[in-house]
């Protein structure tokens, strides 16, 4: 399902955050405008998503953090992003979630 759909931002969060604490490395993939929560200086409202959680920016500091964004929506975090990410088409991240044992897709 699309982002925010059965779930909210805070318990995707909760979710790495656990993970991460468990010291599991961790592959991220923001789908669509899930990314925007990322935003460092945060009004995600234009695109009626919730706001985003500086809890994002700790996980590198508990793990090894690997983050993927599709880069149309990448391009909109003109004020930068709590986690360093990469770019990766829907395609591509299909791929790469097929390689992996767990999956959390944000």
């Amino acid at each position: 399902s699309g982002p925010y759909r059965q779930r909210s931002a805070r318990s995707q969060l909760d979710m790495a955050l656990v993970v991460a604490a468990l010291q599991q490395p961790l592959r991220l993939y923001f789908a669509g405008p899930a990314v925007l929560q990322l935003q460092t200086v945060r009004q995600p409202a234009a695109a009626q998503l919730p706001p985003g959680y500086r809890g994002w920016a700790s996980l590198p500091e508990l793990t090894e953090v690997c983050a993927f964004a599709e880069p149309e929506w990448q391009q909109r975090l003109v004020n930068g992003s709590l986690l360093e990410l990469q770019t990766a088409s829907p395609a591509e991240m299909r791929r790469d979630w097929q390689a992996c044992g767990k999956v959390l897709v944000l």
